[in-house]
């Protein structure tokens, strides 16, 4: 499995130990990444799409980390492995169920829009790893209007292409 330079910079932002959600994971690489390098012990890898999830899914039991999906989060937190989880944005998650929300691959429009949604979730967690393909500047004013603070404003040069990354720190 490769990850490009991108999606290993998005999951080395994340915070050591954090439980994490990777919203429209799409094949599970950064889910996997972050169980591999132990930066992660539980992640959730969500995506909109049944195929794509179970693209994931597929990855995750092959790197042998796939666990079962419940709703008894309690039991949750004191597993190590990814859980693959169906869901539009954070609308299947329970409040406190992570500590880092990871988006990418996405405009920052359709973030937003997602982070809104998930409002409680999101206040719930304790930092934000966002990766907007465009309109970058409307996540850094919805960081500043819900008085989080941008950590990280990060330009990255992947395959020709240049990213945006930042790392939000939740109040």
């Amino acid at each position: 499995m490769g990850i490009s330079a991108r999606l290993r910079t998005i999951a080395e932002l994340v915070t050591p130990g954090f439980r994490a959600a990777d919203i429209g994971t799409d094949h599970g690489y950064v889910p996997i990444y972050l169980l591999r390098k132990e930066i992660s012990p539980f992640v959730i890898a969500a995506d909109l799409s049944p195929g794509s999830l179970e693209k994931a899914r597929e990855n995750a039991e092959r790197a042998g980390f796939l666990i079962e999906d419940r709703k008894d989060t309690e039991t949750k937190i004191c597993e190590n492995g990814i859980v693959c989880r169906l869901s539009d944005g954070l609308s299947e998650f329970i409040p406190g169920e992570v500590d880092s929300i990871i988006l990418s691959g996405m405009g920052g429009i359709l973030m937003n829009r997602i982070l809104r949604d998930g409002a409680d979730v999101v206040q719930s967690a304790k930092e934000l790893i966002l990766s907007p393909h465009r309109d970058v500047d409307l996540i850094r004013a919805y960081a500043e209007e819900n008085g989080f603070e941008i950590l990280e404003d990060l330009k990255l040069l992947d395959k020709k292409k240049q990213y945006a990354i930042l790392k939000i720190r939740v109040n």
